[in-house]
């Protein structure tokens, strides 16, 4: 018996609920293996590897008498698409990387452009969060380095944005799209603070 016991092993693991991640790219990243002893599992660094998955947002795992390791997953929700020197990436809302596996794009995802541009926009979505109206209507964000944003929307309007005061020029921003100014241009420009350039030049 004692013998059958120390050889007692993991037989199998599953991964329930993936949907984006995929099983090659979660085994490779977790420590625990099939084959391994019963015995020297350990949960804590289980649970280590993955809180450590920007992919994850919540698990639970349990391990049966068996050797079967269950480990349920609920993935992150993609916040945008970054897309730059035509690479794809899903980010999630601080800019992290996910590494998911999906085949097609969806078109409710913000498209981000701009090399770098994932760095930068976690100061742009916190204040974007506060301002639901805009945020819906956004299409494609293009970040320039040391230059701004420029936000264009689903209904073809766009705003240049300055990389400071962002806040204060989007309340301003948010005033015009409240007003009959709005219907009237296309293009706004608010990238030299307290100052508003308007016309229906193209995005």
């Amino acid at each position: 018996i004692k013998e059958i016991f120390k050889k007692k092993k993991i037989k199998i693991i599953e991964l329930i609920n993936n949907d984006k991640i995929s099983k090659d790219y979660f085994f490779k990243k977790i420590s625990v293996k099939e084959g391994q002893s019963f015995w020297r599992f350990n949960p804590f660094k289980l649970k280590n590897d993955l809180e450590n998955f920007n992919e994850i947002k919540n698990f639970t795992f349990y391990l049966n008498w068996s050797g079967i390791l269950k480990i349920e997953i609920a993935e992150t929700e993609p916040f945008m698409i970054w897309i730059r020197d035509g690479q794809i990436n899903y980010i999630d809302f601080n800019g992290s990387i996910l590494k998911f596996d999906i085949e097609e794009e969806k078109d409710s995802i913000i498209k981000l452009f701009g090399n770098s541009a994932n760095l930068q926009i976690s100061g742009l979505n916190n204040i974007l969060l506060k301002k639901e109206k805009i945020l819906s209507s956004i299409n494609s964000i293009f970040y320039q380095k040391n230059i701004g944003w420029k936000l264009i929307f689903h209904n073809k309007k766009c705003v240049l944005l300055p990389l400071k005061k962002l806040e204060k020029v989007l309340d301003i921003f948010q005033d015009i799209t409240n007003s009959e100014l709005y219907s009237q241009f296309n293009f706004f420009d608010l990238r030299v603070f307290r100052r508003v350039y308007m016309s229906n030049k193209k995005c």
